[in-house]
């Protein structure tokens, strides 16, 4: 299965539940694909966002439906699963995963390790006794084995061992033995745990599979009906014959247990997401045609790594009762997808969900709910485009931003739709997009944001050959930089104020302005991260373009005193390296430091850190590289790494300078840099000016 059909059949698989040989054909099929998709996760996303994915994988698969060519290619997702439950200590589910791993991997020294942990996981268990606390640890590994392993025997496993755990309980209550030691406390809040949560934990486990009647029944058999409300059981009863409300009740019961106010004595979170998933799932099932029993399911699917199919399943619900606030949530939902996929290296998935959700989005822009749906479908389209920017893919993006600011005028759209038509050459465009951005601020009252607009209206006159154009948006920023520093009512309003004030001075070269402004924000950005660490960053980043010695030292004293974040603290302690390269500068000492300081830095950021360190060649950092993003950064350091005559080499810097990517910092400096290397003109100070 292919990713663009995978939004499509796991939609499907989601809509129907009949065992079909065709449906579980195309179940194998999604489940397999998912597992690609886990691995992917885990190498771009992390851990989190691979152990989500494959839970995703398995969620799909209910009781009696899972079949060895389902984890066929699932090899690296189930290894890195087992490798990180494993580490945090998950027996259960490492249990699970390294048996199914097993079950692929042919005879060898890999297969013979699995054995070692599935053997040492035995040991550990044929160790514990029969005591309450005891009967806990094996009733959640046996549930947390059960989740994602649905096999017939293993389920069975978890629902007799959550049996024993509230009989025993039960025993433990009417013994009434006196608690006097901590192992023994243990025992009483084990005891309490299972007497308190053990029903609806058994209940729990069959709706993780959405059979209402068995969990009923289950109740029954083992006499533990009296260990839940009335009202659950009769919700259990009304849910086995189709009644919406009832799944609806059930969802929102075991939805509100992944969160409990007190773990030490409520089931366990996982568990409960298990209950909800099923819920959700048969919720939607029971009325297919209904964008309310859509709802829960659509919401669930991105935190499984299943985000493209969420538009698709409330798409499929839509109809003429379908209303404003209902189609709200589902931008909502489409746009915080995007967004996240995005942020754990998966553009792609990004794309094909806002694909899947064009439906939605078409509706959203029907006469009579514009206005009414917020989210809106622009600022939808709006923020696909930023995503595809922020790539680096340009061409994508344009007709994105374009048809966003066409539906729905704003500031930020058309300063977006700048810098997109500066990079491609098309400098009337950018000043007319740019002029748009002036005209919104003003009427807005944004001063910071007119003065950012003139500041750079003035950049792309620079570039376009214009000097007297040039110098007058640059003494136009100059003054609204200026009255936003007397109308800032809040710190982040004067940092910001201040920062924009330190770049319009650094354009006329006057570098005591500049670093006195720099200061005044860096006061307003006291106890605030976000605002610290933007000032910070603008001021290092003219460190470097400005090739001063002394500022790039300073700023990366302050930024290791600030705590910065170790993937923003990299970059400023790299822009020192290359400002000593510059300047020919001994270095002191800070940069190693700095970097070898870096302790949780992963994927780009570390990469850079090792090359900063020298621990990779220029050759290995460029390799290393795997996005358009990345290469270009890795071009930039390496153009300006190796001392050049005149500094810097602008032959070097010049395909930095054209990159798409035009979100990166390092893309202005090269700018900046190319533009100061051939004697771009420094406007004057205009007459009379007073700067603070």
């Amino acid at each position: 299965m292919s990713d663009a059909a995978f939004s499509v059949s796991a939609q499907q698989v989601l809509s129907a539940g009949e065992r079909t040989p065709q449906r579980t054909n195309l179940l194998a099929g999604v489940v397999r694909r998912q597992l690609v998709r886990a691995a992917s996760r885990f190498e771009t996303g992390g851990s989190a966002a691979g152990l989500a994915a494959l839970t995703g994988a398995f969620y799909l698969v209910r009781e009696g439906e899972l079949h060895p060519s389902m984890l066929e290619g699932g090899q690296v997702a189930l290894r890195e699963g087992a490798h990180e439950v494993a580490r945090q200590g998950d027996e259960g589910r490492a249990r699970a995963l390294y048996g199914m791993l097993r079950g692929l991997l042919p005879a060898g020294p890999e297969r013979d390790d699995i054995d070692g942990h599935l053997r040492a996981l035995a040991e550990w268990r044929s160790e514990r006794s029969d005591r309450m606390s005891a009967l806990g640890a094996e009733q959640r590994a046996a549930v947390a084995r059960s989740l994602l392993d649905p096999q017939g025997e293993i389920v069975a496993g978890a629902r007799d061992a959550t049996v024993r755990w509230l009989r025993g309980a039960a025993r433990y209550e009417q013994d009434g033995a006196p608690v006097r030691t901590p192992d023994e406390r243990d025992d009483a809040i084990e005891a309490y745990r299972a007497l308190r949560a053990g029903g609806a934990s058994l209940v729990a486990l069959h709706l993780r599979h959405g059979d209402a009647a068995a969990a009923a029944q289950a109740l029954e058999t083992a006499g533990l009906a009296g260990s839940v409300p009335p009202g659950l059981l009769d919700r259990l009863a009304r849910a086995g014959a189709d009644d919406p409300r009832a799944w609806v009740d059930l969802f929102r019961l075991f939805d509100a247990a992944t969160h409990p106010e007190t773990p030490e004595t409520s089931m366990e979170p996982e568990l409960a997401r298990a209950a909800a998933w099923g819920a959700a799932l048969e919720l939607h099932r029971s009325a297919p045609n209904d964008f309310r029993a859509a709802a829960p399911l659509a919401a669930l699917l991105p935190s499984l790594g299943l985000a493209e199919a969420a538009p698709l399943v409330l798409a499929n619900a839509l109809g003429p009762q379908t209303t404003a606030e209902e189609l709200a949530f589902a931008l909502a939902l489409v746009l915080d997808a995007m967004v996240n996929e995005d942020a754990i290296g998966q553009l792609d998935a990004a794309r094909r969900t806002y694909s899947a959700a064009l439906r939605l989005l078409e509706a959203a822009r029907e006469n009579s709910r514009v206005g009414a749906v917020r989210p809106s479908a622009a600022r939808v389209t709006y923020a696909m485009g930023a995503l595809e920017t922020r790539a680096g893919e340009l061409a994508r993006a344009l007709p994105l931003v374009e048809d966003a600011v066409r539906r729905e005028p704003t500031a930020e759209g058309y300063q977006l739709l700048s810098g997109i038509q500066r990079q491609r050459g098309d400098f009337a465009g950018a000043r007319r997009s740019l002029e748009l951005v002036i005209q919104m601020s003003r009427r807005g009252g944004d001063a910071p944001g007119e003065a950012e607009a003139w500041l750079v209206l003035f950049e792309v006159a620079r570039e376009a050959g214009q000097p007297p154009d040039a110098a007058s948006a640059l003494a136009m920023a100059l003054a609204r930089a200026l009255d936003a520093r007397q109308l800032a009512r809040s710190g982040a309003e004067q940092a910001r104020a201040e920062r924009l004030l330190a770049r319009v001075l650094d354009a006329y070269g006057e570098r005591s302005g500049a670093a006195r402004a720099t200061e005044r924000a860096l006061t307003a950005s006291a106890g605030d991260a976000r605002q610290l660490t933007a000032t910070l960053l603008d001021a290092s980043r003219r460190a470097l373009a400005a090739r001063d010695l002394e500022a790039a030292r300073a700023m990366l004293r302050r930024a290791r005193e600030a705590g910065l974040a170790a993937e923003d603290l990299v970059y400023v302690a790299l822009w020192l390296r290359l400002v000593e390269v510059a300047s020919g500068a001994p270095p002191d000492g800070a940069v190693d430091d700095a970097l070898a300081s870096i302790q949780d830095a992963t994927g780009w950021p570390a990469k850079l850190a090792a090359w900063g360190r020298g621990r990779a060649t220029d050759a290995e950092l460029s390799a290393g590289a795997r996005t358009l993003v990345e290469r270009t950064e890795a071009a930039f350091y390496v153009a300006l790494h190796l001392p050049s005559s005149p500094w810097p080499a602008v032959a070097a810097l010049e395909p930095v300078a054209r990159s798409t990517a035009i979100d990166l910092v390092e893309v202005m400096v090269a700018r900046d840099l190319i533009l100061r290397a051939k004697g771009a003109q420094i406007p004057r100070l205009p007459a009379g000016t007073a700067l603070p």
